[in-house]
This record gives structure tokens, sequence and C-alpha cells, in this order.
């Protein structure tokens, strides 16, 4: 009987892991499970899995901006577009209370790594900056070197003295998102920056003493070629920059631009190749991959992506943003008057959240730390007591038979094919209740709101 739950176990997941390869390689799992699979989650219980979290035990912290000039093609993250400053200003202000918030009932953590997200953080003037890195300061333990990144639209508007107020603030990690040098595309995509623009930009920093700094890339938009691509990744070299972050094109949600134009995508033999050329020619400059997305140079490390990989306990500020505590993860609420609403009233904007049982925290662990394309099978038995056969017999099984990954001295390592399709991986790994929450969901759910907040 128990061979046949086995083998019945094994043709399910081969049946949705096929499914999944066929599908849109360029999906990026940023939570476990799916968010969108959460309840609403009381206050008592987001208190008690902080109090949970051993005080010494070093944690993680992002901010929310959710505001840009416009829309780019491809975004499906939360931002508004075209928000007068006085809306600008009023969320930093409820950002700020929230803080206070959250330091509270975190018990004040150590943060070791802090990550300014959005939307279009390089909005924020360097005076903003300095005032949420003091009230970071203020209320949490934050380590004299902690890693503070931030992502910046590297347009001709980020100007020489913001470099130097950011880096004087606090921030001492800058991410340019380029995309690509080539201009044609970067129109087709709505973007508002230039590649001039964005060559300018990358060597003032580095002039500037900047040296933390990362490149990210996007393969497989509509109507690059290989030609182009090459282009761009001899221009990224060039810079030397401490990262580059190498994504290929995801157009999974309705909604976007780039969804609407999914038709005019390159084939995904193309986009592969694309990406396959990424690794060679980045391996060759002398970068190290560490995720399937990230390359990084001898001495660098991008800390905040590790510490999430590796389950560190996160404080999200702002809407939208997720925040992971002992055995539970949850989200604050996406629209902005709710948001508001919430902070103004002295408590926590809590959306909805999860709570990990027993037999799911395993494949909370495995979904995790297989971004950095191994499990490591010594501190998954000094976690949870058993193999990671024990645990996930068929999942490896599968994962051998399909050339994604194989047992190697104790260790589940993904094979080239399993590093690019990691995301698929992570989706095997699921608990079996996660996939039915997922699937028993109503299209409906799926909307985001987008509502004005009133200063």
């Amino acid at each position: 009987m128990i061979g046949n739950k086995k083998t019945l176990l094994k043709e399910r997941l081969r049946e949705r892991l096929l499914h999944d390869l066929a599908g849109d390689p360029g999906i990026l799992i940023l939570a476990y499970p799916y968010a969108r699979t959460w309840h609403p989650i009381a206050k008592a219980a987001v208190q008690g899995s902080w109090a949970l979290v051993n005080q010494e035990e070093a944690a993680t912290l992002y901010i929310h901006f959710p505001f840009c000039r416009r829309k780019c093609a491809f975004c499906d993250f939360l931002a508004y577009y075209g928000r007068p400053k006085a809306e600008i200003d009023a969320y930093l202000r409820l950002v700020r209370d929230e803080m206070h918030l959250m330091a509270e009932v975190s018990g004040h953590v150590a943060i070791e790594a802090v990550q300014f997200g959005g939307g279009t953080p390089s909005l924020l003037s360097p005076e903003q900056v300095s005032s949420l890195m003091a009230g970071i300061a203020s209320g949490f333990r934050l380590g004299r070197g902690a890693e503070v990144s931030m992502e910046v639209f590297p347009d001709a508007e980020v100007t020489t003295e913001q470099l130097a107020g950011w880096r004087k603030a606090g921030v001492n990690r800058l991410s340019f998102g380029i995309q690509t040098f080539d201009d044609q595309l970067k129109h087709a995509l709505g973007r508002t920056d230039w590649a001039s623009d964005n060559l300018k930009l990358v060597r003032q920093a580095t002039e500037l003493g900047w040296d933390n700094l990362n490149i990210d890339l996007m393969c497989g938009v509509p109507n690059q070629n290989m030609e182009s691509w090459s282009a761009t990744l001899q221009l990224t070299v060039d810079l030397r920059p401490a990262h580059v972050c190498v994504f290929p094109v995801s157009v999974r949600h309705p909604g976007t631009d780039l969804f609407d134009e999914r038709g005019s995508l390159p084939p995904p033999n193309l986009t592969r190749q694309m990406y396959d050329m990424a690794v060679s020619c980045l391996k060759e400059a002398g970068y190290g991959r560490t995720t399937r997305h990230d390359f990084v140079r001898p001495g660098f490390e991008y800390r905040y992506e590790r510490m999430i990989a590796e389950l560190a306990p996160l404080v999200g500020l702002g809407a939208n943003s997720i925040s992971y505590s002992r055995d539970c993860i949850y989200r604050n609420y996406s629209d902005l008057p709710r948001y508001a609403s919430a902070i103004r009233s002295g408590e926590l904007p809590l959306r909805a959240g999860h709570m990990f049982p027993d037999d799911e925290k395993p494949h909370n662990w495995a979904v995790r730390n297989i971004e950095y394309l191994r499990l490591s099978g010594r501190n998954f038995r000094a976690s949870f007591g058993m193999s990671l056969q024990e645990a996930f017999g068929p999942q490896i099984e599968l994962l051998g038979e399909v050339g994604l990954a194989s047992m190697v001295n104790g260790d589940l390592v993904l094979s080239e094919d399993g590093v690019y399709f990691t995301s698929s991986v992570k989706r095997l790994l699921f608990h079996p209740s996660a996939w039915e929450r997922f699937d028993s969901m109503k299209p409906e759910e799926f909307v985001i709101e987008r509502e004005t907040l009133a200063p």
C-alpha cells in the first residue's frame, strides 16, 4: 500500500512538473506558499511568532516604496504612477510609524541587511533616505557593517549629488535596473532611460567610491536577438559591477503591457540561449553564479538574498511588503487607504498570512534553500532529524529522471537545466496542501488594489 501511494504521488508530481517546464521559466517565487493562498491573520499570532525569534539572530529589513514616474511594460510589482509629492510624503510618514510598531513587535531585532525596493526607491531624496535609516537605527539594532541596498532607476534624473547623498545616508549597495543597453528595446518596454544614461551613471557611481554595484539585465524580451544581447553583456562586463542579475522575462500576470504582447516574445529556446550566453560570458569575466540569476565577483555577496534563502527573520515595511518570523509569514495591505487606516489606528496593516504546521516546515526550508542551487543534507538532518531522501524521496527520484538534479555526497544539487528551471524545482518541493490551496483559488483573487492615498 505504501509503495502504491508513493507511485501515485510521483505520477502526480511528474504531471505537474512537465506542465511547469512547458510554461514560463522566468517566474520568480518570492514567497512560500503563494501569498494569494494566505488567509486573514490575527495580530496575536504575529506577535507570538516574533516572540519565538532568537534576539541574537541576524534579521533582514525590507521597505517597499510603491511609486514610479511611469510603468514599465514588464512590471507586475505593486507600483503607483505619476502620484503627487504630498502623497509620497504621507506614505513615508506612515512607513516611519509602522517602523515604530514593528520594532516593538519584533523585539528590536538585530538587522544585518536592509533593502529599499519598489517601485522606484531612487525617487527618494538623500534626506528622506537618511530619515528612514535613522528610524531603523533607533528602532532596531542595526549592525555596524549591515548591507544597505537600494534599487535605482538609471535615467538622467539621477544626479551625482543624489549618489553621494545616498552613500552618506548609509546606503552601501546600489542595484541599477538597466535591463538592456539596446535603446530600441528600452523604448518598446516603456522606459525613459537610455544606454548613455546608464553608462554615465554607473561610471559616476564608481568614481564616487561605490564598489558594491549591481546591474539587472533581462533576456527574452520582445524583438530581442542574440546580437543585441551580446552587446548588452559586453557593455556590462566592461563596467565591472560587483553583481550582475540576469532574469529571463516573465509574463505571468494579465494587466502588464508585456502580457498583452507575449505573442512577440522570442521562442523559449532562444531565451534559453541568451541565458546560457550570459552564464558563459560572466563566468569568463570572473563572476561566480550563486543563484539562477545572481552572478558575483569574488569578495562580494548579496547578503539580503542569502539571508532570505536561509530563512532569516524578515521585517517588511510598507504597502504589500512581506514579513517572516518564526514559523509565520504574512503580508501588508496592498491598497494604500487600508494600509494607511491601520497605521493611523496604531495597528499593524495585516492583510493575510500563513502559520507553518510541523509537516510543512521541511517544505518551506527546501523551497527557500534551493534558491542557492543545492540542498545540504547535513543541514536538513540537523533541522528535521531525517534525510532529504526520507522527506522528498519521490521528488528527488523524479528530478533525477528528468535531469534537473542529483544527489551528490548527501546533498541535492541542481543540474544546468535545474538551475534554469529553479522555480519549477521549487514548486515540485511544495507541500501538497499548498497546491490544494492554490488550485482552489478563484481568478478574482489575483486582483491587486491600486487606490489613492489621501495625504
